[in-house]
């Protein structure tokens, strides 16, 4: 079995990003705005420079980390048959896009702040969308108090949906009320650490930096044996070097220094690889997710944790603004076909719109529908002998016909995605187009699935414990 991939750096390549990681932190090092966390890793064998204000990780530290990091875990669902089994070969796992803070109308172009009904509403369409492999906050509640935002979102999640759950957490103290929320769904904390129906995105702040309070939330999930995601957003020309393989470098770094924390705070915690750099717009000093190169980052970022072994997640996946110009799903299926070919085993972005600052509900369906195209792209194909069929050619080379052979038929409406997906191809489809139609069929879909009657997917105890989690101090 192959499956079509998109890759960037060769083998000295991927060999000269790793020594560079090394040498950045070993002679750079992070900036760890924790003197616990700091005390912890010294404590493990790292230094500090002379300055007092980064710590260095020497090289032995960075391998003994890499030995001890899990190379194969699940993603619980609160049933067992969402679970989600890292690596995968065959297949991306999708989740939506993560803490866009305003709800984008793409028809009428008007945006407001999101709130706790949307979160809850997304949860739904997350639910319910079987392309849809995991949740994750498409938006944040900023209607609520921000010490209680996330608990208040996970509290959310863990009530409508039965799909693992990917959720954040702003401080230690955060981090252990998300764990004992989490422990509510499992065997306890022991339950939890042996089937993780959580997990969490915590990112380093570029350049090589771990804020106070996230980093003391990784150490508290880590210690909990929740997959950690270090989603590294670095900006290529704003926030790294100007150059691809620059940003994949120093992203790396950022990685194993994530890596490293986690694995000091508990030796085989789970933990995943994960970028959403992007290419800089210099002229307003944003990011370009968009461009080109942002998708050659990406992949890059996923050759260096294949080749390190360890699970991982790109994020990007999504048609941000592009529906706009869509008149039909196909007309996305080119966009998304290069984010299926990213050797990622998590991809995330579903939804989110203005450079994943927002989100959008006709947004989230028509990347849904778009998705469900493109995916075929990057299935696994047969390619033993009897895909290869040796006889077929030799029959078909002396009578020159392969469309009667037992082969072609056995295999033809397998091979080619398009006879059962009319849709999912790259030249576009002939036929009248209404602009907006597209948008207002998205909409529709999404108020049918909200409107639709629901009851909690959490029992009464679970929802009242929740509920005291998120008001007590």
């Amino acid at each position: 079995m192959s499956r079509a991939r998109l890759e960037f750096l060769s083998k000295e390549d991927i060999e000269r990003v790793h020594a560079t990681s090394i040498r950045i932190l070993e002679e750079v090092g992070a900036r760890v705005n924790s003197e616990h966390v700091t005390k912890m890793l010294v404590d493990a064998g790292a230094s500090m420079r002379a300055s007092g204000n980064r710590v260095l990780f020497p090289e032995e530290l960075v391998r003994s980390s890499l030995r001890s990091a899990p190379k194969s875990f699940v993603l619980a669902g609160k049933d067992k048959s969402n679970d989600l089994n890292l690596p995968t070969e065959d297949r991306l796992y999708l989740a939506n896009g993560g803490e866009g803070i305003f709800i984008k109308d793409m028809i009428s172009g008007e945006s407001r702040y999101a709130s706790t009904e949307d979160v809850l509403n997304f949860t739904v369409l997350t639910e319910e969308m079987p392309q849809i492999d995991l949740w994750w906050q498409m938006v944040g509640a900023i209607d609520q108090p921000p010490e209680k935002k996330y608990l208040i979102e996970l509290s959310i999640a863990f009530a409508n949906t039965n799909k693992h759950i990917q959720s954040m957490a702003g401080s230690g103290p955060e981090a252990r009320k998300s764990i004992e929320m989490a422990s509510l769904f499992t065997d306890g904390p022991e339950g939890l650490a042996k089937r993780p129906v959580l997990s969490t995105v915590l990112c380093p702040i570029s350049p090589l930096t771990f804020e106070k309070g996230l980093a003391e939330a990784q150490i508290e999930f880590s210690r909990a044996g929740i997959p950690v995601v270090a989603m590294v957003a670095a900006v290529a020309g704003l926030t790294s070097p100007a150059t691809l393989i620059g940003t994949i470098a120093q992203a790396n770094a950022e990685n194993l220094a994530s890596l490293v924390i986690s694995q000091v705070a508990k030796k085989g915690s789970p933990w995943v690889y994960s970028s959403d750099s992007s290419a800089g717009d210099l002229k307003i000093g944003s990011v370009n997710y968009g461009a080109f190169e942002t998708f050659v980052m990406r992949a890059g970022s996923a050759q260096m944790a294949r080749h390190y072994g360890l699970p991982s997640m790109m994020a990007g996946v999504g048609l941000e603004n592009q529906t706009l110009r869509m008149t039909d799903v196909e007309d996305g299926v080119p966009f998304m076909v290069i984010q299926s070919l990213i050797d990622s085993d998590l991809g995330s972005g579903i939804g989110g719109v203005d450079q994943a600052a927002g989100a959008s509900y006709e947004q989230y369906i028509i990347d849904v529908w778009t998705w469900d195209l493109a995916k075929g792209f990057a299935r696994p194909f047969e390619t033993d002998d009897a895909a290869i069929s040796f006889e077929t050619i030799k029959a078909a080379a002396l009578d020159g016909n392969f469309l009667s052979k037992r082969h072609t038929i056995s295999s033809f409406r397998k091979e080619f995605y398009a006879i059962s997906h009319p849709k999912a191809v790259l030249t576009g489809s002939a036929g009248d187009r209404v602009p907006g139609a597209l948008l207002k069929r998205a909409r529709d879909e999404a108020s049918r699935i909200l409107a639709k009657p629901r009851k909690p997917l959490a029992s009464r105890d679970q929802l009242e414990q929740m509920e005291r989690i998120v008001k007590r101090p």
